[in-house]
Parts: C-alpha cells; structure tokens; sequence
C-alpha cells in the first residue's frame, strides 16, 4: 500500500530528485529548488542588464550564469551534509 505522503508528492524535482508536488512552467521543483531557480532568475535579469548597458561583456556573463547556477541549484543541496557534525539535535 502506498504512503499518504508519497501520493500527496508524486514528482520527484528535477535537480535533487526530492518529492514534490510543485511544477514551475511543467518542471518538478521541491521548496528548496523552486526558491533557488527563483533568485537564479532575479539575478540572470539583473546580469542581463549589467551585458546591455555595457558593464559586463558577454563572455563574463555566460561564465557568471553558469557558476551562480551550479551554486544556487546544484551545490545548495550538498552543503547540509557538510555540517551534519555539527547539528546538534534534541
């Protein structure tokens, strides 16, 4: 018989494969990830920006998109296991 919880979520999200029960624009995205694509989002318009009024060249702007996305989306869920040894819980 089939969890409650795992009917309630029946996506896994894209990048962390986490159940979910959320689509941005037809994509599975648990919590973590959908706040994530979002400041990835805000941040690509600002960069946008900084390429149009000249600021920043082309090249910076595909090398900064690809690094603040592999931070924002694909590191954020490793970080935790990192300081596990340091939680204390109750």
């Amino acid at each position: 018989m089939a969890d409650s919880s795992t009917e309630a979520r029946p996506w896994r999200c894209l990048f962390c494969r986490m159940r979910t029960a959320v689509k941005l624009f037809r994509i599975p995205l648990c919590g973590i990830c959908q706040d994530q694509f979002q400041d990835f989002i805000l941040v690509s318009g600002i960069l946008s920006a900084l390429v149009a009024a000249g600021f920043i060249s082309g090249l910076q702007f595909a090398v900064e998109e690809v690094l603040l996305f592999a931070v924002l989306v694909l590191v954020k869920h490793r970080l935790p296991t990192l300081f596990d040894r340091f939680l204390h819980k109750a």
